[in-house]
């Protein structure tokens, strides 16, 4: 790819990612019996990449935001307990990010997406003085009306 390539790849990406400033904020926890229930997408360790696999659910998250009238869509980002604390919390977003830009890239629009973060609210398992959990490296997609 030449340069020129790269600079419009680049620019496309950060252009769907979600900007912190836009976008961070908290969200409403609970919903009700009409709001669809959540959707868990969950990361491996120390990595805020989405797998492949994920994508199904994220379309499938966008299609029911929009049969369901949904006006936004949250993402909490969580991690487990291990490493440090603010390493966490940046990682935390990372994660939503990441499944925020999916989210734009499934036709969700980015103004109706907030980003949060969770880190180490968790923590189910017991690895010596640390808590680890496959299932607190995930982010949650919640839906509001």
């Amino acid at each position: 790819m030449t340069k020129l390539g790269l600079l419009l790849a680049a620019g496309t990406l950060l252009a769907a990612a979600p900007s912190f400033g836009q976008t961070v904020g908290s969200c409403a926890r609970g919903g009700g019996a009409n709001q669809p229930q959540p959707v868990w997408l969950l990361f491996d360790l120390g990595s805020a990449h989405v797998h492949p696999a994920d994508k199904p659910k994220i379309a499938e998250a966008v299609k029911t935001a929009k049969d369901r009238q949904v006006t936004s869509i949250c993402l909490v980002g969580h991690t487990d307990k291990l490493g440090d604390k603010a390493l966490n919390a940046k990682l935390a977003r990372e994660r939503s990010q990441a499944v925020a830009a999916e989210l734009i890239h499934a036709g969700f629009p980015a103004n109706h997406i907030v980003i949060a973060a969770d880190p180490e609210a968790f923590g189910d398992m017991s690895l010596g003085g640390s808590d680890a959990s496959e299932k607190d490296r995930r982010v949650t997609i919640l839906f509001s009306r």
